[in-house]
């Protein structure tokens, strides 16, 4: 099969389809109702004992007034609720319905209930309502599939239909290697994470979760978007003869580790790692990079069922300090929307929720959630070199906003004797066209810049970055982006203040060059494009790569731009270029 290939390598696997995507629950009329009413108690009973196993030793590594609820004790509630469960039998029986229609649309009333409530904490309760209900009807529909909490294999290919928040939380755990989807873009965050973490992915695969058996062996090829179901011997010793000339590139690599990053004219540089989990820390770590230039602070929201407490958070935060040992880590705050919605929190349905109530906005309106994330992240900052990074900023006003929270929280901890680091950064994202336009005045009003390519392409190409039919436009080579690009760096070095790119376009081995020429000098990337792009960096000449910007930004359309880097710039991308000590 063949799709797009959105993080690139080579993996092989088992297949994992998580039983949730087989769900497809439809309305029937039964003869016998009492009969439909056992099988619902029976489906109950079964579910009931699956969660107690499921549950069965799980901890949570904070102190105890900061853990979340107990979703054992919650969901084993939830299932003995005599109220939740009347209501079923009663419709069972009084419209003579199918046990799992009946469960689906008494589920839906009660998730209903919950998600209307002004409580962030019991808003969280109907999440519990949904997975409590479809594995009761995973039950009645005898659907047979994978539940990776307990699934103790290892080497899966996460196999799904779409990529929500749910998928960004399974692509995080370690034994999904690799991950095939149905729909999805090489902008969306769930691949995002995935290159973050060095798994393969492809996308835009139609049908391929119906064709797909739990525990078939598949190859994903995420450099061209090849997938192979249960391959043949000749394709399998091919793509592992592939596997291991990467192996050989990434261990040449190696030599690039702990050296200060340089280009060939003796420019120094800095190469600064993305992370949004102790996974991307550990990489980071384990390639002696500079620093985190991008911490995703929303994962710990996302991966959790709860509100993470200010006290969890900082945990959170402490640990990333420390591992790092005195190099910098700029935390970005709250970048929730879009694609990225936790399920416990009150986010208004949008029809264009991409231009609409996220990342900063949000955090300005919901100031109580804002001003805990701020002060964990200053009390973290007592650890190390801690940097606070302000996302989506469209207006100066709303830079002066989150400055006055964070001066307020600052004269808190004054006030309760708690150490902190009173010269914390504060820094911004441009990420809109119209930050970038004003990033002269925005580089005024903060200590420095980050650019934030992945929404600079979307919102200066009005294109939803998670429309696989428009993302003939998603393109980091579009003219405008590039300006853009080239006009922060401008106003960043003429204001005084350092800038750096935290975006995908900074990883990409035929735009480094690009960025380079430009007058950038720091970039952030995924972990393991960090050596490649100090390599790649360690190649190039300040005149050449100017004169190289200079041609590019003249250039009228997104394909002569990629032309024309991949003209001069192919060697980086093929491992057959083998890296040597400069």
């Amino acid at each position: 099969m063949k799709g797009l290939g959105v993080s690139p390598g080579i993996v092989m696997g088992q297949v994992y389809v998580d039983w949730k995507e087989q769900l497809e629950i439809e309305k029937d009329y039964v003869d016998d109702a009492e009969g439909e009413v056992e099988r619902l108690n029976l489906a109950v009973a079964t579910a009931s004992e699956e969660i107690r196993q499921l549950y069965a030793g799980e901890t949570v590594v904070v102190d105890k007034d900061e853990a979340g609820p107990d979703l054992y004790r919650v969901h084993g509630i939830m299932l003995g609720d005599p109220e939740f469960l009347g209501e079923i039998r009663d419709m069972i029986v009084a419209q003579n319905v199918n046990a799992e229609w009946a469960v689906k649309t008494v589920a839906e009333k009660f998730a209903q209930v919950f998600e209307n409530m002004d409580n962030d904490c019991l808003k969280a309760r109907a999440d519990d309502v949904k997975d409590v209900s479809a594995r009761v009807c995973r039950l009645l529909l005898h659907i047979e599939g994978g539940d990776l909490l307990k699934d103790e294999r290892e080497g899966l290919i996460l196999v799904c239909k779409s990529m929500g928040t749910a998928e960004i939380s399974l692509i995080q755990k370690n034994n999904i290697v690799g991950l095939v989807c149905e729909e999805g873009t090489i902008g969306s965050h769930a691949t995002i994470m995935a290159r973050n973490q060095h798994k393969p992915a492809v996308v835009g695969l139609s049908g391929v979760a119906d064709d797909v058996y739990h525990g078939d062996f598949i190859i994903v090829d995420g450099n061209n978007g090849d997938v192979f179901i249960n391959p043949d011997e000749e394709t399998i010793r091919e793509c592992r003869a592939r596997q291991k000339r990467e192996s050989l590139f990434q261990e040449q690599l190696r030599s690039f580790a702990g050296r200060p990053a340089c280009s060939a004219d003796g420019v120094l540089l800095k190469v600064y790692g993305n992370a949004a989990s102790d996974a991307d820390i550990k990489s980071i770590v384990e390639v002696d990079g500079h620093g985190v230039g991008l911490y995703r602070t929303e994962y710990i929201y996302l991966t959790r069922a709860h509100l993470p407490a200010e006290g969890e958070q900082f945990w959170e935060y402490k640990k990333a300090m420390l591992a790092m040992k005195g190099r910098p880590v700029v935390f970005r705050t709250l970048d929730i929307g879009g694609d990225k919605i936790p399920s416990y929190l009150s986010m208004p349905e949008e029809k264009n929720p991409a231009l609409g109530h996220r990342a900063i906005r949000y955090s300005l309106s919901r100031v109580d959630i804002f001003r805990s994330q701020i002060k964990a992240i200053l009390r973290a900052s007592a650890y190390g070199d801690v940097s606070i990074l302000l996302p989506l900023i469209s207006a100066i006003d709303e830079v002066r906003s989150a400055k006055n929270v964070i001066d307020d929280v600052k004269e808190e901890l004054r006030r309760e004797g708690t150490p902190f680091n009173p010269r914390t950064k504060v820094g911004v994202v441009v990420e809109t066209p119209s930050a970038a336009v004003i990033s002269d005045l925005i580089a005024r009003e903060c200590d420095f810049l980050s650019i934030g390519s992945n929404d600079l392409i979307q919102y200066t190409m009005a294109v939803d970055r998670l429309a696989a039919a428009l993302s003939y436009l998603y393109s980091p080579f579009s003219p405008s982006v590039l300006r853009l690009v080239q006009t922060t760096i401008k106003n960043a070095a003429t204001a005084g203040k350092p800038v750096s790119l935290c975006g995908e376009m900074a990883g990409d081995p035929l735009l480094s060059p690009i960025l380079f020429g430009m007058g950038l000098r720091s970039f952030s990337v995924n972990p393991f494009e960090m050596l490649r792009t100090q390599w790649i960096l360690s190649l190039l000449k300040t005149e050449e790569m100017r004169a190289c910007a200079d041609e590019v930004l003249n250039l009228a359309t997104a394909e002569e731009i990629h032309r024309y880097c991949r003209e001069h710039f192919s060697r980086f991308v093929s491992g057959d270029y083998v890296p040597t000590e400069q």
